[in-house]
């Protein structure tokens, strides 16, 4: 009959076959006795028998997806599971195939699937567990509003154009108090801002594993331009032989225009005062132009003098 330890147990004792799975792990000493008989003594006889515990291979990348600016990630090992040799197919790069950390920086971005291979030994076949990671890709964006400034004589909406890479789409719009703004789509709306320069804000949603991604451009909203000219003493007597100056008044940009009006008249282009001494009698219309300036068009302003 066959006998050993504790932790051993057999199929058959009488035969001393060895159910392994039931058994512990170790190394054992087996005895076989053959009884006493026939005048014979009792004969033993021993031998050595090592089971091998079958190793677990089994892991995950927990934090998947892992942006690849992130922090190089480390398999997280269940069930009793250990590192063996790690492979993947190509674009996933590793720090380690024998700890199966991953590099991120200089990784594809990518789904790919992971295996833990862990040689034959000790009477066991070799064991393979897969598991699946994803890489992202760091989002980036641009966006313009290609007719900035804007006049607030605009009342279209006027889009902004956004590109990048990764995951860029989806985000939202912010900007200061003063710029009607779409939070998604970006458009604005000139005609309902205040006027000034706006730091718009386009914000890429957090995901992938990849944090938020703020970025900016500038917009500027001029206010639409208003004049009005005078001249406070007409009618003029051609006997006045000093320049009469022109009031201008208005909102916005409205000065640095030019003066004119139709022959016979004496005026300065660029102050708009006119001497009547020099000057036709008769009666004129004179215009004052701002040209366009700050996305605004070309205003004009007349009076009769």
């Amino acid at each position: 009959a066959f006998s050993s330890t504790p932790g051993l147990v057999f199929v058959n004792a009488s035969t001393g076959q060895i159910n392994l799975s039931a058994s512990t792990a170790g190394t054992y000493t087996v005895t076989n006795t053959i009884a006493a008989s026939g005048g014979c003594a009792q004969v033993t006889a021993t031998s050595s028998v090592t089971i091998t515990a079958l190793k677990v291979a089994t892991f995950s990348y927990a934090g998947s997806p892992y942006c690849k600016n992130a922090v190089n990630p480390s398999p997280t090992f269940s069930g009793g599971g250990v590192a063996g040799t790690f492979s993947s197919t190509a674009g996933l790069v590793f720090v380690s195939t024998s700890t199966g950390q991953i590099n991120l920086s200089t990784s594809t971005p990518g789904t790919y699937t992971v295996t833990n291979t862990i040689a034959a030994s000790g009477g066991c076949p070799a064991v393979i567990a897969t598991n699946s990671i994803t890489i992202t890709a760091i989002p980036t964006a641009v966006i313009s509003y290609a007719g900035t400034p804007f006049c607030t004589s605009v009342s279209t909406a006027q889009p902004v154009t956004l590109s990048g890479t990764g995951a860029f789409t989806g985000g939202t719009y912010s900007a200061p108090a003063g710029l009607t703004i779409d939070p998604s789509t970006g458009a604005i709306t000139p005609s309902t801002s205040t006027p000034g320069t706006y730091t718009v804000t386009y914000t890429i949603p957090a995901s992938g594993g990849c944090a938020a991604v703020p970025v900016t451009t500038s917009v500027t909203i001029t206010l639409a331009p208003t004049a009005n000219i005078s001249y406070a003493g007409t009618p003029f007597c051609k006997s006045v032989g000093t320049a009469q100056a022109v009031t201008l008044t208005g909102t916005g940009a409205y000065t640095g225009g030019t003066y004119s009006s139709t022959a016979g008249l004496t005026i300065s282009s660029s102050t708009g005062a006119i001497t009547p001494s020099s000057s036709t009698a008769g009666t004129y219309t004179v215009t004052y132009t701002k040209l366009a300036a700050g996305g605004c068009a070309t205003i004009t302003a007349t009076t009769s003098v």
